[in-house]
């Protein structure tokens, strides 16, 4: 599926997707992979710890309103244990199924928040 092209340049809005990737600034991405306004870190050889760390650090350093975790039909929340440390902080989190999170992603971009998006893909 391809959005509607987006006018900040400098953001890293999703600009297209199918089932095993997402467009970023024109690259594809077919790992899983943690995606800021600013930047988009691979996350496939991650530890569950050190994608809690990265999502810990990201919202202090950043000041992330929202972290959404993103997995086909909504898979991550089944693993919601992985993620009690988050919880226990009260760092705003969502799980979604991955084409709800990139529509959610943009719209929060778009509105000059900071947003995480953590992507996982089968």
């Amino acid at each position: 599926m391809k959005f509607h092209e987006m006018t900040d340049s400098n953001l890293n809005y999703i600009s297209a997707y199918e089932e095993n990737w997402v467009k970023i600034k024109n690259k594809k991405y077919g790992h899983s992979i943690f995606i800021l306004s600013d930047s988009v870190l691979n996350i496939s050889n991650f530890s569950d710890t050190q994608i809690i760390e990265l999502i810990q650090d990201s919202y202090s350093k950043k000041k992330l309103e929202l972290v959404i975790i993103a997995s086909p039909n909504n898979e991550e929340l089944n693993k919601l244990n992985k993620y009690k440390d988050i919880i226990q902080m009260q760092i705003g989190f969502e799980f979604m199924k991955t084409d709800a999170a990139y529509r959610t992603f943009n719209i929060i971009l778009s509105e000059s928040r900071e947003v995480g998006l953590l992507v996982y893909f089968n």
